[in-house]
């Protein structure tokens, strides 16, 4: 199974300006560029979903549980990482096929440009944290 939850903040580079238009006018440039990077890296297995929140705040979030492992939301992270890099977010992954991280989650975090991989404190491991043994020790 591969199952995992995310949220990415979206900042667009604001160069202090105090012109509001120009600010979304480079907001809705990202957007359309970053729908275009969701249809390339993204299916319809999962939710990927991009809302405006109060304050204007643009935010992304994703999730999904699937059969097998699901490259395309680790590669979205990569091109927020690339092309919006004032961004930041974080992407927790459990894949229970990774030859070494199987039993154990990963989380990806987002900033200044970097998507850097780190182990997971909190549901690792996956058995017995999440799920009880399907053994229980004698």
């Amino acid at each position: 199974m591969f199952e995992f939850h995310g949220w990415v903040t979206l900042r667009v580079y604001d160069s202090d300006d105090a012109d509001i238009g120009a600010l979304r006018a480079r907001e809705e440039s990202a957007l359309q560029q970053l729908d275009a990077a969701m249809r390339e890296y993204c299916d319809d297995f999962s939710l990927f979903e991009i809302r405006r929140t109060s304050n204007d705040l643009l935010v992304l979030v994703a999730h999904g549980l699937r059969n097998h492992a699901f490259g395309g939301v680790i590669d979205l992270y990569r091109w927020i990482a690339d092309k919006l890099p004032e961004s930041y977010g974080i992407l927790y992954v459990h894949d229970d096929e990774h030859p070494v991280h199987g039993n154990e989650f990963r989380v990806f975090r987002l900033t200044q440009g970097d998507l850097s991989e780190h182990g997971d404190p909190f549901l690792s491991p996956y058995v017995p944290t999440v799920e009880k043994p399907w053994f229980p020790e004698k």
